[in-house]
């Protein structure tokens, strides 16, 4: 997919909800400093209202909007959410389709200045990419904690953002970590790079597509077995979107 050139329009609406994202990160930084000792799950609750906002701003300012199909198949009890990922967009609107929940990230957006010092207090799961031994090690025993905690965990095992109709073949992270707690997988698939691409900051109008799979139960499978079958299962379901 080649990389769209953003109209002038384009342009000033995404700078004016960068604008109004940079003002309230400073805002959201001092409500996270006056929750630290809170609970983990009480923290993520308030310090996500980054992340309505941020969803508020995309659809009225920038006319960025989401459809979902598959809502019936999210689980009523905690699971591993596994998706594509090909934007910021989904790291930050998930929290208003999914329970609440954590994500796997890369330990260099906690070093943000305020927007990273405000996400540690959100309990991420943080790793470093270059160390792949400990960074798996470190998944497996902060995701049986965030589950202990009540928290879902949103994992992304493509490992890094690609652009639309981009495959890469999936990490065994999601799986371990499905095997270890004993948790079903719910496969997600979206095209939110179409509208919000990972490179730049601009925001193009229209309607990302989420499509929610059937979760996938580790029963009987192995972490090679089961990796295999969650790519194939989303790469099927990106394939329906076009993405």
């Amino acid at each position: 997919m080649s990389i769209r050139k953003p109209s002038l329009t384009v342009r000033v609406r995404s700078s004016i909800l960068w604008i109004i994202m940079g003002i309230y990160t400073i805002i959201i930084f001092l409500i996270a400093l006056s929750v630290a000792f809170c609970k983990p799950v009480t923290r993520n609750r308030i310090l996500c209202s980054w992340t309505w906002l941020f969803n508020f701003c995309a659809r009225n300012i920038c006319g960025v909007k989401y459809q979902i199909i598959g809502r019936e198949n999210i689980p009523k009890t905690p699971t591993i959410i596994a998706s594509n990922h090909q934007s910021m967009w989904e790291t930050l609107c998930f929290t208003q389709i999914f329970p609440l929940h954590v994500w796997v990230l890369k330990e260099e957006l906690l070093k943000i200045p305020f927007f990273g010092w405000t996400l540690r207090f959100a309990s991420p799961i943080s790793i470093d990419r270059n160390s792949k031994g400990n960074a798996i090690e470190k998944v497996l025993k902060q995701g049986v904690e965030r589950f202990d905690d009540g928290f879902w965990i949103l994992t992304f095992p493509e490992g890094t953002r690609l652009m639309p109709k981009q495959r890469k073949k999936y990490k065994s992270g999601t799986a371990r970590l499905a095997l270890l707690l004993n948790s079903k997988i719910l496969p997600v698939a979206h095209d939110a790079g179409c509208y919000y691409p990972k490179t730049g900051l601009c925001l193009y109008p229209g309607v990302i597509t989420v499509k929610i799979g059937k979760p996938i139960s580790p029963d009987g499978q192995t972490a090679e077995t089961l990796t295999k079958l969650l790519e194939t299962t989303n790469n099927q379901m990106l394939d329906c979107l076009g993405a």
